[in-house]
């Protein structure tokens, strides 16, 4: 594949462009050191209680959901993302990257599964406005990424030549789902938190991060 082939990009926000480190931050250590003091419990304990919960919700959309969590939780979750903003980061090369997409004249389509409340909270925190011809939560379809329904709205709201466009994301359940709708050209990415070892993917192309793709590794 070449450059002056690809017309659309779908990207992945959250362990693509973004560390995912905070997203395990937040969800796995600080709100069950929150859980934990508010309910007068050990942070082992709570860590227990709300990993259990998290895996009843594993792929839908409600497991990304902040209002679904505050009041499963009983813990203000957009205070606490507030607090923790400073922890969000972009990881090194993704601006330059971005920057050249927009040089070459390429759509730049972000979807995330990220709620629409803390999708704003990142991209103001970490200056992304402005790279992206248009953002999807899916949130605004109700469905996650990882169901067919979210592809199929998806192709119903906006164009795009199927042939001519690249996704790339860090779920492998994600980019399941997005081949047996019909997108072939699909990048995964190995180092989607900077604070784990690197992920193991046999189904699908890999990069060890967004700064390093070039279209040549697509047949």
């Amino acid at each position: 594949m070449k450059w002056n082939s690809i017309e659309t990009f779908f990207l992945d926000m959250d362990g693509t462009i973004l560390d995912l480190a905070y997203d395990n931050y937040f969800w796995h250590q600080h709100i069950p050191s929150v859980y934990a003091k508010y309910n007068n419990i050990t942070f082992k304990k709570a860590k227990l209680i709300l990993e259990k919960e998290y895996k009843k919700k594993q792929g839908s959309i409600q497991w990304y959901c902040l209002e679904y969590w505050s009041k499963k939780t009983n813990i203000n979750l957009s205070t606490e993302l507030l607090k923790t903003k400073n922890k969000i980061k972009v990881f090194p090369g993704a601006i330059d990257f971005l920057q050249s997409l927009k040089r070459k004249n390429i759509k730049i389509i972000l979807l995330t599964n990220c709620p629409r409340e803390m999708l704003n909270v990142k991209i103001t925190q970490c200056k992304l406005w402005g790279y992206f011809d248009k953002i999807i939560s899916s949130e605004d379809y109700e469905f996650a990424k990882e169901t067919d329904e979210f592809w199929k709205i998806l192709e119903e709201k906006i164009f795009f030549n199927k042939n001519k466009t690249v996704f790339i994301d860090d779920n492998q359940d994600v980019l399941r789902y997005s081949y047996r709708n019909g997108i072939k050209n699909l990048v995964s990415i190995n180092f989607p938190d900077s604070n784990e070892e690197k992920k193991s993917i046999s189904k699908f192309l890999s990069i060890d991060s967004i700064s390093l793709f070039n279209p040549e590794i697509i047949k």
